[in-house]
C-alpha cells in the first residue's frame, strides 16, 4: 500500500531567493501537516508497508510576506526537527523546494494529545511550532456503495477546522481519490480555510470499479498560533489529524 492512504496522505539557509519588505527580510512562513492512521482492529497489517505510513509529517518553509508569492521563496538547507514524548527527537529529510518530510519509517509515531513541537534552525535563529495532535474523529463511513456513488463525510460538532479524506482501492493497490493538498500553495489554502469546514463531499469518481475500498477520514485541527515562535503569525499554520478507517464494498 506504499504510495497509498498516507503517502498521498504527509524553507531556511543562505537562500538567494528572499523577499524583502522595507529592507527587512520577511519573517519565516511555516506550513505543515501531521497525519496519523488509526489502524482498524481485526486486520493483519504485519509485513505491509502501510505501517511505514501510519504516521507522516510534511513541512514547507519560505521567507515571504505575500501568500501569492509563497512558491517563489523556498528555504533550503534548514535543520528541521520533530520533538514529542512518543517519538523523541527526529530529523526531517529535505525533499527540495522548501519541503521537509518524516514518516513512521523514520521512527515517527502519532499519539493523540501528545505535546509535539516542530523546531526549525537557520541563519542563527530558531523557530518553533507547538502542536497538540487531536484524536481520530467519530464518523459513519459507508460500507456498501454503488459504482460512481458519491458520499458525504460529516464531522459536525467535533471541533475540527477541516476534513481530510482518502479512498484507496485495495484490489488494485491504488489511491483513487483524496483532498490531501500537494505543494506549498495548496497546503497554504488548506490550512487557511474560510471558517471551519466540517463536511466533505466525496465524488463518485472515487469508486469507479467493483472492489473493496479503504476509506480514511481525518478531522484536522489547527495548532494554536499564540504559541508559535519566530514565524510569520498571519501566514504560518500547522494542522494535525488522525484518520479513522473503514471498508466499503462496491459490488
Amino acid at each position: 500500500m506504499r504510495g497509498g492512504l498516507l503517502i498521498s496522505l504527509g524553507l531556511l539557509t543562505g537562500c538567494s531567493r528572499l523577499e524583502a519588505t522595507d529592507g527587512l527580510v520577511a519573517p519565516l512562513v511555516v506550513q505543515g501537516l501531521y497525519l496519523g492512521l488509526d489502524l482498524p482492529g481485526g486486520v493483519d497489517f504485519e509485513g505491509s508497508d502501510v505501517l511505514d505510513y501510519s504516521a507522516a509529517c510534511t513541512v514547507f518553509l519560505a521567507y515571504v510576506s505575500d501568500p501569492a508569492a509563497i512558491e517563489e521563496a523556498p528555504v533550503e538547507g534548514a535543520q528541521v526537527e520533530f520533538r514529542s514524548e512518543e517519538s523523541g527527537k527526529l530529523g526531517f529529510a529535505e525533499e527540495g523546494e522548501g519541503k521537509y518530510g518524516l514518516t513512521a519509517a523514520d521512527g515517527l509515531d502519532y499519539e493523540p494529545r501528545d505535546p509535539t513541537a516542530v523546531v526549525v534552525e537557520a541563519n542563527g535563529e530558531t523557530a518553533r511550532i507547538d502542536v497538540l495532535p487531536p484524536e481520530a474523529p467519530e464518523v459513519e463511513l459507508p460500507t456498501l456503495l454503488d459504482r460512481e456513488q458519491g458520499f458525504t463525510v460529516d464531522l459536525s460538532g467535533q471541533g475540527y477546522d477541516n476534513v481530510l479524506v482518502a479512498v484507496y482501492d485495495l484490489d488494485r493497490s491504488k489511491l483513487t481519490w483524496t483532498n490531501l493538498p500537494e505543494g506549498v500553495s495548496a497546503t497554504y489554502d488548506y490550512t487557511h480555510p474560510d471558517g471551519a469546514i466540517e463536511t466533505l463531499e466525496v465524488p463518485g469518481e472515487a469508486v469507479l470499479r467493483a472492489s473493496t475500498y479503504v476509506i480514511g477520514a481525518a478531522g484536522m485541527r489547527k495548532a494554536d498560533s499564540s504559541s508559535f515562535e519566530n514565524v510569520n503569525l498571519s501566514l504560518s499554520a500547522f494542522m494535525a489529524g488522525q484518520f479513522s478507517v473503514g471498508f466499503a464494498v462496491v459490488p
